[in-house]
């Protein structure tokens, strides 16, 4: 499989828009935590071609669309460190785990 292919499949909701898909709504926590593995992964590749450069731009960029949208879809959160600030360049952690970060709202002054 070349890496056109690759991104094929990784786009592969695009390409189905007239197909009739049933998609499972449920995941276990396993199941999820596999798609977090998943994220990390992407995310990894991500920053590696940011800052080598190199490789085809718009496969970059479609892997990323790829990797923010998964990470949106769950919500992975960066961990905090030990003061509680957030920790983005770590890999993330599913929103129960006690080293999600959160933001927390100002208060009125």
């Amino acid at each position: 499989m070349d890496s056109n292919e690759i991104m094929k499949a990784i786009e592969g909701a695009k390409t189905m828009k007239n197909k009739e898909v049933q998609l499972k709504t449920e995941l276990t926590r396993d199941e999820v935590q596999e798609i977090l593995e998943a994220y990390r992964i992407m995310d990894a590749i991500c920053t590696d071609f940011r800052e080598m450069f190199d490789t085809d731009l718009s496969k970059v960029r479609r892997l990323e669309d790829v990797s923010t949208k998964l990470k949106d879809m769950f919500d992975f959160r960066p961990p905090t460190d030990s003061e509680g600030d957030p920790n983005h360049w770590r890999p993330y952690v599913l929103p129960d785990d006690d080293r999600a970060w959160y933001s927390k709202p100002k208060k009125d002054e």
